[in-house]
C-alpha cells in the first residue's frame, strides 16, 4: 500500500519506490531504501512528517504516494 495509506502513529516497512529515478536517487539519499522502518508521525494536507533511522523527514503528497510500504 502507499505510503499515504498509513495511520498516524502507524510504522511499516518500506517497500519500494514507484517513482521516477530521480525521485528513487532523492529517497535513498534521505535514507527511505527497501527494508527501512518507517513511523507516520504526522499529516498536514496529505504532506506527511516521518520518521526514518531516528530522523524527522517531511515529505510530500506526491513522493508519500510513490512510497510503497507493508505493515
Amino acid at each position: 500500500m502507499p505510503l499515504t495509506m498509513l495511520s498516524i502513529g502507524k510504522s511499516a516497512i518500506i517497500k519500494e519506490c514507484r517513482g521516477k529515478d530521480s525521485t528513487k536517487k532523492f529517497l535513498e539519499g534521505l535514507g527511505m531504501v527497501p527494508g527501512t522502518q518507517i513511523t507516520v508521525i504526522s499529516e498536514n494536507g496529505g504532506n506527511l512528517i516521518v520518521r526514518v533511522k531516528d530522523s524527522r523527514l517531511a515529505i510530500g503528497k506526491g513522493v508519500a504516494q510513490q512510497l510503497w510500504v507493508v505493515v
